[in-house]
């Protein structure tokens, strides 16, 4: 079976094609990816603009196009929270919807930390050990822990890199005071909702923003990292002055960096420390699957026990 997994995200929409049949893990056969550039056209009170949408729906259908000779059995469209949370959303979903010829899903924010999780402790493997997972994306940071394939405790918070930034640091360079009242703003929270995941074996990081600031921070002048396998915040610490001086095209040159997610590295920074702060953690070991790795692996399990009638019980998975 080939399972289709449309992502639309606040930079990209992406499909991926993965062959069920011949490989058990969750590699894609095939890729095609669009800009979306969500981020960029989402005002500070979570309204996508017309201009937004155009481009997210340009992007659908290009992917979907690009996909047409190759017909997936099953094809699973799915946005993350820069369509879910979009102050327009119902209208942006339907017409996103209409431009992939499938209903498009969302998770939840808890249910997509826990099939980001689920990605993780498969990755990880080792069972019966304690496994913490930190992703920051776009619009929410998610903590996730537990010893078994789903995750015991869950903490989702609204302090994703892209909103953050709108909200605290409109300027570009930021001023001082707009780093300075973003970090005052997360401080307490992160410490107050975070203080039970102290203490775990394994800490694991998701996000292209988290790996994006791996590769930043081991590499040197003349030593590109291109896949490093930690995070260290003593590391990460020292980069987020340097990133607060620099301008979105400045950061973009910097070693790991891409140019769309440039505007948002310094926000994930930030939470990035703070979080390792508030979990007492120096190091995130970096993991390469994430949020369509894990819909996967829950596809082939719902599968499994649906008896070949996958689709509609995997529909229930979304809001």
């Amino acid at each position: 079976m080939r399972l289709g997994l449309l992502d639309i995200g606040s930079t990209a929409a992406r499909l991926e094609i993965v062959d069920l049949d011949r490989s058990r893990m969750p590699r894609a056969d095939w890729s095609v990816k669009a800009r979306t550039r969500l981020a960029e056209h989402t005002r500070a009170d979570g309204t996508v603009t017309e201009l937004g949408v155009e481009h997210a729906v340009r992007a659908v259908r290009h992917c979907v196009s690009a996909a047409a000779d190759r017909e997936p059995d099953v094809l699973i469209a799915f946005g993350t929270s820069a369509v879910r949370d979009a102050t327009n959303g119902a209208d942006l979903r339907e017409r996103l919807s209409a431009a992939a010829g499938v209903r498009i899903g969302a998770l939840s924010p808890r249910d997509e930390a826990a099939v980001t999780y689920h990605a993780a402790r498969r990755w990880h493997g080792r069972d019966g050990t304690e496994l913490t997972t930190v992703d920051i994306g776009g619009g929410t940071a998610d903590v996730a822990a537990g010893i078994g394939a789903e995750p015991a405790e869950v903490v989702t918070l609204p302090f994703g890199a892209a909103r953050l930034t709108r909200q605290f640091l409109p300027d570009d360079p930021p001023r001082p005071e707009q780093v300075r009242r973003l970090v005052d703003e997360l401080r307490g929270t992160l410490d107050r909702r975070l203080r039970t995941f102290t203490g775990a074996e394994h800490t694991v990081a998701l996000s292209k923003v988290l790996r994006q600031l791996a590769v930043l921070t081991e590499s040197a002048p003349g030593r590109l990292v291109r896949h490093p396998d930690r995070l260290r915040r003593d590391k990460l610490a020292a980069w987020i002055p340097r990133l607060a001086v620099l301008d979105q095209a400045e950061r973009a040159a910097l070693p790991g960096v891409s140019r769309h997610r440039a505007r948002r590295i310094l926000a994930g920074a930030i939470v990035a420390d703070l979080v390792l702060a508030a979990i007492g953690v120096e190091e995130l070991e970096i993991c390469p699957w994430g949020l369509r790795e894990g819909l996967v692996f829950r596809f082939e399990e719902v599968y499994a026990r649906a008896g070949g009638d996958a689709v509609e019980v995997m529909s229930g998975l979304f809001t």
